[in-house]
């Protein structure tokens, strides 16, 4: 099975999640024991270029609920540099594409919005979101890395012992799996993580973790709720 990072993939999946080059991958958040759908599209240079550049001025970031309808506008005035600051006004684009998608995707006329600079892991364990779906995009740096569902042992189990356990790692949520089962997002790939407050279908919630940040890099992630 080809690796996420490569952006040549047409469709990649299995029965929980699934992968593309095609935008349309998103919708498929909307089937029945997918907890994570992402898709996968080429780094924007004038974006990574404006967020590097402009990484120590983002501060704390920008946290809010906005109307779609008003989003670029308050973005642009949130965002550090000057409207004609190389790839500000792409940045300012991407945002609004991706939560005019979401609100499409889900029916809904606002977001919420989270862009935060970031230079250590900021959900470093695995765990899984009190939400029913977020969507996660990173600008720079390393993206967020999940567990498929099927490479997931939940304990307790029939039988299990030490040596049936030799290779397994165990997360905070008693689960146990093997660390060459984990994917990773690249930069700029969008992710629909489902939440376990989806109803109807918490079982099937994203178990995802932050990627580590290495000293002396930097990461700039975005995450997008739909409200």
């Amino acid at each position: 099975m080809q690796a996420l990072q490569d952006h040549n993939t047409v469709f990649e999946h299995s029965n929980s999640w699934r992968t593309s080059a095609d935008a349309m991958v998103l919708g498929d958040i909307f089937e029945e024991g997918v907890s994570v759908t992402v898709w996968n599209r080429p780094e924007a240079p004038l974006i990574s270029q404006y967020y590097g550049e402009f990484f120590k001025s983002l501060g704390m970031g920008i946290r809010g609920v906005f109307s779609v309808a008003s989003l670029r506008k308050e973005i642009a005035t949130l965002l550090p540099g000057e409207e004609t600051s190389i790839g500000k006004q792409a940045a300012i684009d991407d945002i609004y594409l991706l939560s005019d998608m979401l609100t499409t995707l889900f029916d809904c006329d606002s977001v919420g919005v989270r862009l935060v600079p970031l230079s250590s892991a900021m959900c470093p364990s695995f765990h899984v979101d009190n939400i029913p779906v977020r969507l996660v995009n990173t600008y720079l740096g390393e993206g967020t890395e999940w567990l498929p569902k099927e490479s997931v042992v939940t304990s307790p189990m029939i039988g299990l012992n030490e040596a049936n356990t030799q290779g397994l790692t165990k997360n905070r949520l008693g689960q146990r799996y093997q660390e060459s089962s984990v994917k990773q997002m690249s930069a700029f790939d969008v992710g629909l993580l489902k939440g376990k407050s989806w109803q109807g279908h918490e079982e099937f919630a994203a178990v995802h973790r932050s990627c580590k940040v290495q000293p002396n890099t930097q990461r700039v992630l975005l995450t997008l709720d739909p409200m």
